[in-house]
């Protein structure tokens, strides 16, 4: 058994017993301690995919969805601190789309926990078709990306600071997959009045 499956099932084993920290934790109404623990448990989950992603042993399940109902979901949620508005645009959603659910949550999931990081006030989530493609963005009125993130090189990120890039790398794998027409999808990252995040999902 390689080293690299050994560490995919001590993932497994690890987020198993952060379920029951924050079964423990929110017993005792420790919010901190429980969106730690959750915050923990989402980084192994990207680190499990993208593992899976490496051996090729990934597959989406494709389906119709309504984005709507998934960004009005994620900007129920709080992602930053309690003074950070997330707002959504949805004027120009689509009724459905064709895509994978749970890999396109955790990639926006992602892209706001960083947007939260940055934010000064405010992050809009929104949606918007076109003809070929639909456009997720997620966009934070702060500072904008780095040099380096916008240049993709992941390396030059300071783990303690900007997370390990990892978010970021499997939101491209993922968005890769969906494949429609020869067409495939693509992340974009760009400077706007702030960090603008785009997810691009093919027709």
């Amino acid at each position: 058994m390689s080293f690299a499956h050994i560490a995919a099932l001590a993932i497994h084993d690890v987020k198993n017993s952060l379920s029951s920290i924050a079964t423990a934790a929110e017993s005792h109404g420790d919010k901190k301690t429980v969106k730690a623990v959750f915050d923990i448990s989402d980084t192994l989950t990207r680190l499990l995919i993208f593992y899976r992603s490496e051996h090729e042993s990934l597959h989406l399940n494709i389906n119709s969805h309504a984005p709507e109902d998934l960004i009005s979901e994620l900007t129920a949620n709080q992602y930053g601190t309690s003074d950070i508005q997330i707002t959504s645009e949805l004027s120009h959603a689509p009724v459905l789309w064709v895509y994978d659910e749970m890999m396109v949550r955790m990639i926006l999931v992602n892209a706001l926990q960083n947007a939260s990081r940055y934010a000064r006030s405010v992050i809009v989530i929104s949606a918007k078709e076109y003809p070929d493609y639909l456009e997720i963005s997620v966009q934070d009125d702060g500072p904008g990306f780095s040099d380096a993130v916008l240049a993709e090189d992941y390396s030059n990120i300071p783990a303690s600071q900007n997370g390990t890039g990892l978010g970021l790398l499997l939101a491209k794998r993922i968005a890769a997959l969906h494949v429609n027409n020869s067409q495939r999808g693509r992340i974009e990252l760009s400077n706007q009045n702030g960090g603008l995040f785009r997810l691009i999902l093919p027709a």
